[in-house]
C-alpha cells in the first residue's frame, strides 16, 4: 500500500536531492531515468515544450523551487499509473516504516491544538488548559503495528521535524500502549490523541498528566476521516465529514 506519508517522503527525498545537488541538472536528468520516463512525456505532463525539460536537464535554466516540484510530482504521477513500481521500490531502499505509519506531515503554519480536537470529534480526557498550544505537524500509527515492528530509535525518528505534534494511534484498545510508549520516549509530543478504545484506561490518563502531554480521544468516524480531517487543517480548510 502506497499511502501520503510514502509519497510525500519520496517526493521531499528526491526534491531535496536535486535542490542540494552542486549539479541539479545531472541530478533531475537521473531521477527522470529512475522513474523509466522521457523529456517528451514529462514535457507534456508539464505543459511545457521538450526543449524546456532539455534546457533544464543541461544546465541551461537553473530549476527553481516550484518546478522541481511540479517535475517530482510528474514523476510521481506516472508511476502511480504502473503500479507504484518505483515508488515501492524507493520506501523500501530508504526503510520506510509502512506497515506502522498510516500518514506523517508538517503543517505549513501552527495549528491550535483545539482545532486539532474539533478535526478529530476529540474529546480531552487531560490537558483542557493546554488547548491552546500551537501544533506544527502529526504522525498517524497503527498501534498494534508501531508495537509489533518498531524499535524505540525509529519510533523516536517518527516525531518528524519538531515535537510540538499530534502523535495519533488508532486500533487502540484502552490507550494503555500509546501512552506507556510515550512515556519512555525522551521526546514528548505535543499532543497524544488515541482512536479506538470505547474506555480509556485511567493508567493512560495519568501517564499523560505525569509527562504534561494532552490525550484525547477521537469519536470520528472512521480512520479514513480522520487522516482527511488532519489533512485538511493543512490546507486550512474544514471537512465536511
Amino acid at each position: 500500500m502506497v499511502t501520503a506519508y510514502i509519497l510525500e517522503r519520496v517526493a521531499r527525498e528526491i526534491s531535496g536531492e536535486i535542490v542540494w545537488s552542486d549539479d541539479p541538472a545531472e541530478c533531475m536528468r537521473k531521477w527522470r531515468e529512475i522513474f523509466k520516463a522521457t523529456q517528451t512525456e514529462v514535457a507534456r505532463r508539464m505543459g511545457v515544450a521538450p526543449s524546456v525539460i532539455n534546457d533544464y536537464e543541461k544546465g541551461r535554466r537553473i530549476p527553481g523551487s516550484k518546478f522541481v516540484k511540479k517535475y517530482v510530482k510528474t514523476l510521481l504521477e506516472m508511476d502511480r499509473e504502473r503500479g507504484w513500481t518505483t515508488v515501492r521500490a524507493l520506501a523500501r531502499n530508504i526503510r520506510l516504516p509502512t506497515e506502522a505509519v498510516i500518514d506523517i506531515h508538517e503543517f505549513s503554519r501552527s495549528v491550535p491544538l483545539k482545532a486539532i480536537v474539533e478535526a478529530v470529534k476529540g474529546e480531552v480526557l487531560w490537558g483542557e488548559r493546554h488547548v491552546e498550544k500551537p501544533i506544527y505537524g502529526y504522525t498517524v500509527l497503527d498501534s498494534i503495528a508501531t508495537i509489533i515492528s518498531m524499535s524505540g530509535s525509529e519510533f523516536y525518528n517518527l516525531m518528524g521535524m519538531t515535537a510540538e505534534r499530534a502523535l495519533v494511534f488508532t486500533n487502540v484498545g484502552t490507550g494503555r500502549s500509546p501512552m506507556v510508549a510515550v512515556r519512555v520516549s525522551p521526546l514528548k509530543p505535543g499532543a497524544v490523541i488515541v482512536y479506538g478504545p470505547k474506555k480509556v484506561d485511567p493508567l493512560a490518563i495519568v501517564l499523560a498528566e505525569k509527562d504534561n502531554v494532552p490525550l484525547i480521544v477521537s469519536r470520528i468516524e472512521s480512520v479514513e476521516l480522520l487522516v482527511h480531517s488532519l489533512r485538511m487543517l493543512g490546507t486550512g480548510a474544514t471537512s465536511s465529514s
